[in-house]
């Protein structure tokens, strides 16, 4: 009972008489939760440059390809900001955001060597699993400011900004600084544009195939030259590209394969080859053709992120081919929930696993687990069934497929179900996937439902569960982080029972503390370690040039040293005591909305399901 005595502070969505049992918030005034504002407005003493872009709903599908622009999940309220081409201040340093549109401000370089940027940008990895990775990378890409100095050999900055761009796979906006002044001056700028144009299949890029092979004579460009002959219908070259790329060193067998099959005209099933590059994808595509069933799926997984997504909308491809692509490419924001509930539906799922999903599920893996948890729960009609269902699939996920288009497909399947008492199980699951999806309207009554079983419960599982969502809500902006009596947390989690205990205590209120909420440094110094965090921790200096840079503040800078010192696969994979840093830096520039949302997918690991 001590146990839950006044737990938090927050208003309540059931009542409670006052000779009920004691609440697990106290029943006086609550401290409002910091929550974002309204479109078109910011919190005070922020810049508006901390709120990103925020997409309308997710189109029903449309005739012709897939659109295989970056994906994010939909918020809760209207886009904050509008994406226009702005008239940069001078060529290099132009973009598609300035400071009221969500970008990071004319002066976020500021003092910046180009050399650091340069080094920190090829750190990291092309693309990354978590949605608030990319959506804080795709912002500082896509700002307007002053570039930073540079020699006269550096590269086009603006044109390495569209190849990273490029490289999250964000065909929309990549469209859209391509057309900037200077942007394809840069080959490595211009490369990257053209493949993804043509595999998104926008073929946007074959109205400047002629200029640029004028300009980059490499074989790269050669080989998106003969895929713009293909969509246009004119194949009388494409032997003599082939014979210029085997000049300039390039091999592909798919791709040549593939090429030799559209100059001869040859129909029928493709076969021959099970090597597939981005290149050959974008190929298959502008002829209309599918893969050979036995190109493996190890090739496809290989692919980059709008590659893949390519591939999933193929035709004539087998089924497994296409669900290890759209899988793929949708846990990299390249595919829209819309075009990946098709492939999982299409899967081959057996009945008896469709009748036992929740027991399978522990024994697969993958897109094949995600397909039978999809179909069991699109196929249930019974509310319980398919509650349990939802929370088995919300259990077995990463935080960051669960923030992606897969916690979308689950939290549309959610909205069909009315929080009660007969669903209280699931109320926890619930309250993690929507926080992660950032629908913090429909998470509040799904979090006031664990809330009233833990407070009817008074102890064991209910009250473990709901515990265990305390900094979640924190940081999704449900609770009021100075409402959350932290030491009966502490308590309930074992903070003190062992070294893990502690460690994974201490690395979730530093999280929360590096995120700019208020946690009492005593709670710390009770769950500070006595053994050092497991992890790669980086390098003095680039350690001591991001707490450096904040201090300036060199915005820019700051974004991508912080990202840089994540793991490629973002901050659920990363070291607490590494994505706390980042996340300081993150919070000391102002961009704490950016630290929340990447903290809420850190935190959801360490809190577990």
């Amino acid at each position: 009972m001590a146990l839950i005595t006044g737990l938090m502070t927050a208003p309540v969505a059931f009542a409670q008489s006052s000779s009920g049992p004691t609440p697990l918030w106290p029943q006086g005034p609550a401290t409002s939760p910091t929550v974002a504002p309204p479109a078109g407005t910011a919190p005070a003493g922020t810049d508006t440059a901390a709120s990103g872009p925020t997409p309308g709903p997710t189109p029903g599908p449309t005739p012709g390809p897939t659109p295989l622009g970056a994906y994010a999940p939909p918020p809760p309220r209207a886009s904050s900001f509008e994406v226009k081409t702005l008239a940069a201040v001078t060529p290099d340093g132009g973009g598609l955001l300035d400071a009221g549109q969500g970008g990071l401000g004319q002066a976020l370089w500021a003092d910046s060597p180009r050399g650091l940027v340069d080094r920190a940008l090829a750190s990291l990895p092309q693309s990354s699993p978590s949605p608030a990775v990319r959506a804080l990378l795709g912002r500082v890409l896509m700002s307007s400011g002053t570039a930073p100095q540079a020699g006269k050999d550096a590269r086009n900055f603006l044109g390495l900004r569209l190849e990273r761009l490029a490289l999250l796979g964000d065909g929309k906006h990549a469209d859209a600084m391509a057309t900037l002044p200077t942007a394809l001056d840069d080959a490595g700028g211009a490369e990257a544009w053209a493949r993804l144009s043509l595999l998104t299949g926008d073929g946007a890029a074959c109205d400047q195939m002629a200029d640029l092979q004028k300009r980059f004579s490499d074989g790269e460009i050669q080989m998106l030259g003969v895929v713009c002959q293909v969509r246009g219908g004119s194949t009388d070259n494409i032997m003599f590209s082939l014979d210029i790329m085997r000049e300039q060193g390039v091999k592909d067998d798919g791709f040549s394969r593939l090429a030799e099959v559209a100059a001869g005209g040859q129909k029928g099933a493709l076969k021959g080859f099970t090597a597939v590059s981005a290149e050959a994808v974008a190929l298959a595509r502008a002829m209309n053709r599918g893969l050979p069933a036995e190109v493996p799926s190890a090739q496809i997984l290989a692919l980059n992120p709008a590659a893949a997504a390519a591939v999933a909308d193929l035709p004539d491809t087998a089924a497994a081919l296409k669900l290890a692509a759209g899988d793929r490419a949708a846990s990299y924001g390249t595919l829209p929930p819309a075009a990946l509930a098709p492939l999982y539906k299409a899967a081959k799922v057996s009945p008896n696993d469709l009748k036992n999903a929740v027991g399978v599920a522990d024994k697969r893996q993958g897109a094949d687990q995600r397909a039978i948890l999809y179909q069991a729960l699109t196929g249930e009609t019974i509310p319980s069934l398919k509650g349990a269902i939802l929370a088995k699939a919300v259990d077995v996920s990463d935080p960051a497929l669960l923030a992606g288009a897969w916690g979308d497909l689950l939290a549309q399947e959610l909205e069909g179900l009315a929080p009660g008492p007969a669903l209280k199980d699931l109320a926890p699951a619930a309250t993690r996937l929507l926080l992660l999806q950032n629908r913090r309207d429909l998470a509040q009554p799904w979090f006031e439902l664990a809330r009233q079983s833990a407070q009817d419960a008074k102890e064991g599982k209910p009250l473990q569960a709901y515990l265990r969502l305390v900094p979640l809500a924190v940081l999704g902006g449900l609770l009021p982080s100075d409402g959350a009596n932290w030491a009966q947390w502490l308590d309930a989690v074992k903070a003190d029972a062992d070294a893990p205990s502690r460690l994974r205590a201490a690395s979730i209120l530093a999280l929360l503390t590096a995120a700019g909420e208020k946690v009492d440094p005593l709670l710390l110094a009770r769950t500070a370690p006595v053994v050092e965090a497991p992890g790669v921790i980086p390098d003095a200096a680039s350690w001591l040039r991001l707490d450096q840079s904040v201090t300036v503040p060199r915005r820019g800078e700051v974004a991508v040293l912080a990202l840089a010192e994540l793991a490629d696969a973002g901050p659920a994979a990363t070291t607490p005591t590494v994505t706390a840093h980042a996340l300081s830096a993150l919070t000391g520039v102002g961009l704490k909305d950016d630290a929340r949302r990447l903290a809420l997918e850190a935190v959801a690991v360490l809190a577990g399901p």
